[in-house]
């Protein structure tokens, strides 16, 4: 990597003459990894403390089984190395990195503090020990790690290899020496890190972005010959762009910054978050794959007879990378006040020769418009330009180009000039219709269209009488709420926690029964096989079960952002919409199998409360005591929410619609025994197996409860979880599950335990199947 006093060759590997030194940079990417060094060092902690055991992990007895002669002089040679490579590290800083050697020196000494800090803390009890107390390694691994990493060695450099295998070598030879375990090898390794991580963070790196003479040598190499010097242009997260001028003409430089990567990263996401890769594509995730992509958009759109910026070449300068385009000879469309009709008609015809090339431009304003001479336009700025675009892509591009040229042209003319030169027909221009929305446009042209009237005139302009009415699309952001939900429901699930911080959860994890938790999660699985039974009960079309057992996995990623019922009945609609069914059938039948799963819910909490009160000595009508008041607990938080009218009236507007939709259907299910019989299976097969896996939660950790008790509890805490607004029931579940398990005589830790652990197999752990199955399903069109 460039050094802050040294002008580097072209291939960025040493030589050259002193140079005068550059800012040093902090980069976004180092901030990210000392984050993750830091969760990791929190979670090994963690580790330590649940199971101490480990910590003391050596290697195996085969390698302990060596000759110690043969250990010991393996361990002299790894340690020649590594400060062999330390001296290499220290001298090529001395001569050509001088910067960066304060801050390696200041990370090593960091590293070796933060080890003897740790070591002291594992001697006095407050973690577990790192190794022995004498002759430890772990001060000089971490010293060693942190000065590497604070020495900021190029990526692939000559000495970073060679670096990485002395460190590896002297390392498992004190392992195997037993100067090290290997959680404290790990630790030792993770604290050099972050010593050296946070050092480049408080004090900065020598920048890696190439200065002028190395671009310019660059290009020469290339046989572009600079005249004159470069001229910035624009500066922007992970790039750099410079005017300049050859004997050809006038030319712009791109160079990304591989010290923004982790900010141009970031942005990269945070689009595919804000829109749908349907609408934005799927952007390149490296700094090369951006300009890369640039490259070949211009050069397809150029084969298409398009005018865009011609690309002269693609080219490595030290670490970065330098894209040479020749500017368009044009003025910009924004450059006059009112552009004519005759003006748009050409912008308009240059993005239709671009969309039928396959590709959408991605970032559209007047600017990025250019009319040129023989009265065409070209389009530039393409550093969003997508090949191989969809429809809803297309059309983006073609609403923001309609948006930004109505703004100061008016309504009618922007229309005329799309029918003009776009060559619209009445379906299309319906379906544009129907896209003028705020959330479609780019930043630019949101903001010139905001509190202004254009987006209803050029509906006014594009509708009429005769336009065919076609649905608008979906176009959706997360909102604040839901995240303020997810938020809310995890600190309420951690707020239950370390209200009963007192517990022994530790010890109580430490005993489990691996085996029942493996057959919780069995019960987990059951349960999709049963909802999806009870679905396709009451679907007139024959729908393999395999593919709706699927559709109801989904449903678990799902409701980790939407309340349990809500997700999944949203889901299953669709599911019914995409194979066929009318919208009505599919939301009757959904409604149906919900209605039917409640009453037999409900029964069964009845018979289950019931015989929880019956034993061989001493029948009994009612239920057992603490299954009663479990009971009347629901029952009287029940009767609040009814006696509440707001509630009252969003309970009456809820159940309404959904009565009148399912009583007929529900007659006529009650005519078909087995589609009824499949109904009831289903439901049985659901709550069995969620009580099942209640059931090997609470074995799992030495304790358990009576069938039907349990099925009280789960059906309780269930039917609380379906009525909080918090995405999955979090934190109601949980509080209601351990409160009515603590009300039946299971004791407190246990208790917690075990909810933790039917949660994780119930809940968090199919989310990621779940994602799997919905992204699988989505791609086949089957939701």
């Amino acid at each position: 990597m460039g050094g802050p006093s040294i002008l580097l060759p072209v291939d960025g590997d040493g030589g050259g003459g002193p140079a005068s030194p550059r800012a040093r940079v902090r980069r976004p990417s180092d901030v990210a990894r000392l984050a993750a060094t830091l969760g990791l060092l929190a979670a090994l902690g963690a580790l330590s403390a649940l199971l101490p055991a480990a910590a003391g992990t050596t290697v195996p007895d085969g390698v302990r089984g060596l000759p110690r002669a043969v250990l010991s002089a393996a361990n002299a040679l790894a340690s020649l190395a590594v400060l062999g490579v330390l001296a290499a590290v220290v001298v090529d800083a001395l001569r050509h990195r001088r910067g960066a050697l304060l801050p390696a020196a200041a990370a090593c000494a960091l590293g070796a503090g933060l080890a003897v800090a740790a070591q002291e803390a594992g001697e006095a009890g407050w973690v577990t020990p790192l190794g022995p107390s004498v002759d430890s390694a772990v001060v000089p691994v971490a010293a060693a790690v942190g000065l590497l990493v604070g020495a900021d060695l190029p990526r692939g450099g000559r000495l970073t290899v060679p670096a990485a295998a002395a460190l590896l070598a002297a390392t498992g030879c004190a392992v195997a020496l037993g100067s090290e375990t290997v959680p404290g090898a790990v630790a030792a390794v993770l604290l050099g890190t972050a010593a050296g991580l946070a050092v480049r963070v408080a004090v900065g790196v020598a920048p890696a972005r190439p200065p002028e003479a190395l671009v310019a040598a660059a290009l020469a190499q290339a046989g572009i010959a600079l005249v004159g010097g470069m001229r910035p242009l624009e500066e922007a997260a992970g790039r750099v762009r410079w005017a300049a001028a050859d004997a050809g003409g006038d030319l712009v430089l791109t160079v990304v910054d591989p010290d923004r990567r982790g900010v141009a990263l970031a942005s990269r996401a945070w689009r595919v978050l804000w829109f749908r890769t349907s609408a934005v594509g799927r952007p390149a995730l490296s700094l090369r794959g951006v300009l890369e992509r640039r490259a070949l958009v211009a050069g397809l759109a150029r084969a298409a007879g398009v005018a865009v910026p011609p690309v002269l070449a693609l080219l490595p300068a030290g670490p970065a990378l330098v894209l040479v385009e020749r500017p368009l000879p044009g003025a910009p469309l924004a450059g006059d006040d009112a552009p004519g009709v005759p003006a748009l008609t050409a912008g308009f015809g240059a993005l239709r020769r671009l969309h039928r090339a396959g590709i959408a431009h991605g970032a559209l304003t007047a600017d990025a418009v250019v009319l040129l001479a023989d009265g065409t336009a070209g389009l530039t700025d393409l550093r969003d330009a997508q090949p191989a675009a969809g429809e809803l892509q297309r059309d983006l591009d073609v609403v923001a180009l309609l948006v930004a040229v109505a703004a100061p042209a008016g309504a009618a003319a922007a229309v005329a000039a799309l029918r003009a030169g776009y060559a619209t027909g009445p379906a299309e221009e319906a379906r544009w219709a129907a896209l003028l929305q705020p959330l479609a446009l780019t930043r630019p042209v949101r903001r010139a269209a905001a509190r202004t009237p254009v987006l209803e005139d050029l509906r006014a302009a594009l509708g009429g009488p005769d336009a065919p009415r076609v649905t608008p699309p979906r176009l959706e952001r997360i909102r604040g709420r839901t995240v303020v939900s997810v938020a809310g429901a995890t600190v309420g699930a951690h707020v239950l926690v370390t209200q009963l911080s007192d517990v022994g959860i530790g010890t109580a994890l430490r005993q489990a029964d691996w085996r029942w938790l493996a057959v919780a999660v069995l019960g987990s699985a059951l349960t999709y096989v049963g909802a999806a039974l009870g679905l396709l009960a009451f679907v007139p079309e024959r729908l393999p079960l395999g593919r709706t057992t699927l559709v109801q996995l989904s449903s678990a990623f799902v409701t980790l952002v939407t309340p349990p019922t809500v997700g999944h009945v949203g889901v299953s609609i669709r599911y019914l919409q995409r194979s066929g069914v009318p919208t009505a059938t599919a939301a009757a039948s959904v409604a149906v199998s919900q209605v039917v799963t409640v009453a037999v819910t409900l029964l069964l909490l009845v018979v289950c409360g019931w015989s929880s009160g019956v034993s061989p000595s001493r029948p009994s009508l009612l239920p057992s005591g603490p299954v009663l008041a479990v009971l009347l607990a629901a029952g009287v938080l029940l009767a609040v929410a009814v006696a509440v009218p707001r509630t009252r009236r969003a309970l009456r507007r809820r159940v309404d619609p959904l009565v009148r939709r399912t009583v007929p259907q529900l007659l006529a299910a009650a005519t078909e025994p087995r589609r009824l019989g499949t109904a009831v299976l289903g439901v049985l097969l659901l709550n069995g197996g969620y009580v099942l896996a209640l059931d090997a939660s609470l074995r799992a950790f030495s304790t358990s409860l009576a069938l039907s008790s349990l099925a009280v509890v789960y059906l309780v805490g269930s039917t609380v979880g379906s009525a909080a607004p918090t995405p999955g029931g979090l934190g109601a579940v949980e509080a209601a599950l351990v409160g009515g398990l603590t009300a039946t005589g299971v004791p407190l830790a246990p208790a917690l335990a075990a909810v933790l652990a039917f949660r994780v197999a119930t809940f968090w752990l199919p989310a990621p199947f779940g994602w799997l199955a919905f992204v699988g399903l989505q791609r086949r069109g089957r939701i």
